[in-house]
């Protein structure tokens, strides 16, 4: 199989142990900061996405506009922070 330009296959490159420790560490964070369904700005129609934010600022969007903050729209709680094993 060709890949597109730009798209590299690394079969292995991250191990499965990774992945499934990766996969409980935004389990958790997604407990703490729920999945929210951002709206557009002026018709408030949904997007076809839920989503959740980790870091000191989360995008949001709402009737308001589009914008970065630091807290969830829905839980007003600060988002979570950005787990070193994604960074790493």
């Amino acid at each position: 199989m060709t890949l597109p330009e730009g798209i590299t296959h690394l079969p292995g490159h991250f191990a499965p142990e990774s992945q499934a420790e990766l996969l409980a560490v935004l389990r958790e964070a997604v407990a703490v900061s729920p999945l929210f369904m951002p709206v557009m700005p002026r018709t408030a129609t949904p997007f076809s996405v839920r989503m959740t934010n980790l870091g000191s600022l989360g995008w949001v969007s709402d009737v308001k506009g589009y914008r970065y903050q630091p807290y969830h729209p829905t839980t007003n709680q600060p988002w979570p922070p950005m787990p070193q094993v994604l960074l790493d």
